[in-house]
This record gives C-alpha cells, sequence and structure tokens, in this order.
C-alpha cells in the first residue's frame, strides 16, 4: 500500500522522528509547507501520516500551519491516517486536537503516538546531553513497534515514556488533561502581548509571537533564517531579517543561526538546540 509520511518540523525533531517512520514504511516523505498554496488537499496514498511539534497545549497543542493542512484535506474516508507528536515537556491534547480537525473533514484519525524529545525551550537544567541522548534512546527503542503497527493499520493510541517525568508521566497525564483549559486565559493574556490587540483569538495573536525577536551584533547577514524558516516568514532588509507577522513560532531561525545572532525576550535560558542527527540543508528543504 502507498504511503506518504507528512511532516512539520522547527529543529528537527519532527523531521528526525517522520525520516525514521518513512523509512520503516516505506513511505514517501512531504514537508508540509510545500502543500500549503493548495486550496484543497487530495492525497492518492492509501496511509496518510501527520508528523509534528506539539506546543501552547491549552489551544490544543496542534501547530497552525499542521491545523490549516488538516483543513484542507479532502476525500479522506477510506484512507488509514495516524499521528505522531514530538514533546518536550508534555503532550496532553494534540492528538485528540488534531483528530476532531480530521473528523471534520470527514476522516479518522485511527492511530496517534506522542514521541519524547528534547525540549526546544528548556534551560541547561532539562536540556543536557546525558537527557537528549537517553531520548533518542528511548525512540529507538519504540520505532519498530510503531512502525509495525501503522504497516498493520491498527487502531492505537501509544505514548512513549516521559524521560523527565519518568514513570509518574502517564499520572501527570490523568491529572493535568482535564484542567490544560484552565490555562487558556493565562495563554492568551501572553499573547495580546504581541499582538497589540483585545480582539483575536489564539490562531489569530499566534503569527506575532515574532516580535518577540531580535538580531545581535553577531548578525552577518547570511539569510539562514529566511531560507529556513518553513512559512517564509522573514525576508533580508539591509542584512538584516525582518520578521512579517506569520509565525509559526517553531524557534527554527532561532536555533540554527549559526551565529546565534537572533534573541528572544521569551528564550532568555534556553539552550541553542537543534537535532544532531538533522542537516540544516534538510531544514531548508520546504
Amino acid at each position: 500500500m502507498k504511503t506518504e509520511i507528512y511532516y512539520f518540523s522547527g529543529t528537527g525533531n519532527s523531521l528526525f522522528v517522520a525520516k525514521d517512520i518513512a523509512r520503516r514504511t516505506n513511505g514517501k516523505l512531504i514537508s508540509i509547507p510545500t502543500m500549503m498554496d493548495n486550496y484543497t488537499i487530495q492525497i492518492d496514498a492509501d496511509i496518510i501520516g501527520i508528523v509534528f511539534p506539539t506546543y501552547y497545549e491549552p489551544y490544543g497543542g496542534v501547530p497552525l500551519i499542521v491545523r490549516k493542512f488538516a483543513r484542507k484535506l479532502e476525500k479522506i474516508n477510506s484512507k488509514y491516517l495516524f499521528a505522531i507528536c514530538t514533546y518536550g515537556s508534555g503532550s496532553f491534547k494534540a492528538i485528540n486536537c488534531l483528530e476532531e480537525i480530521i473528523e471534520s473533514r470527514g476522516g479518522k484519525l485511527t492511530a496517534g503516538f506522542t514521541v519524547n524529545m528534547p525540549n526546544n525551550m528548556a534551560g541547561p537544567s532539562l536540556n543536557n546531553s546525558k537527557k537528549q541522548e537517553k531520548m533518542f534512546h528511548v525512540w529507538e527503542e519504540n520505532i519498530d513497534y510503531i512502525s509495525a503497527q501503522i504497516c498493520a493499520r491498527k487502531k492505537v493510541r501509544f505514548h512513549t515514556p516521559n524521560v523527565l517525568a519518568g514513570k509518574t508521566f502517564g499520572l501527570i497525564r490523568f491529572i493535568v488533561s482535564p484542567f490544560i483549559f484552565l490555562f487558556k486565559p493565562l495563554t492568551l493574556s501572553h499573547l495580546k502581548r504581541y499582538s497589540n490587540s483585545e480582539n483575536m483569538g489564539y490562531e489569530e495573536m499566534l503569527p506575532y509571537m515574532d516580535r518577540s525577536f531580535s538580531t545581535n551584533e553577531k548578525c552577518d547577514g547570511c539569510g539562514n533564517c529566511a531560507k529556513i524558516c518553513p512559512v517564509n516568514n522573514i525576508e533580508i532588509v539591509e542584512n538584516r531579517p525582518k520578521w512579517l507577522h506569520n509565525c509559526e513560532f517553531c524557534l527554527a531561525c532561532f536555533h540554527w543561526c549559526h551565529k546565534m545572532a537572533i534573541d528572544s525576550i521569551e528564550l532568555k535560558n534556553t539552550i541553542r538546540y537543534h537535532h544532531p542527527n538533522v542537516k540544516l540543508s534538510e531544514m531548508m528543504m520546504k
């Protein structure tokens, strides 16, 4: 059966996972941003995978571009759809959120998986090399099982262990999930600082998070940030990046800058990180 794996990735974690799954399922790897100019999306493959990072869990945890992609899907009622979301600290509602969108398009999200990967907004205590290696090892331990479920078109929900929370993560997920929506007002209040609007919703405000970015004296105007941005939100003006307020807040520009010339007031103590087995050239293939 024909398999296609659609992915969105900022620091390379989701791309790495998508590549592994594509190899083991003989699937074709396709970047979600390359599909977004289409008014509607019809996929011929029998098995469709969607791989993405999760953030802003109080509002579902699914990146805006992945939501828009899923809302464009047509004629998927007979397809086997699965999703894999990578997360740093926790993933509570992302699979459910995407499932609702898929169902609104007449399809069914048959399988959902979560994968613990290094947090791209973490400081030294949470994102050191030993913990990163342990996360990669846990993923390696679970690849074959996840791939087998997909190839057999199984109905399943499976969460790889959270390295930071250990065995308590299942309990944390059970306790916190029903109350994650309580953080919505706090999240919305935070976003309003950048959108300068009282009347916008979450999906309208998030693109203005690029107002948190700035450049320092290390910037040499190389333009890599513009090339790597998955949504073409950056242009180079007078040898400096200019953000265009269509941001996904995936942090690709921040983490992949070879000069560490991009700063953000949201990321003061964040360790610069991108997946060690993903190349810059792969990230630029939008």
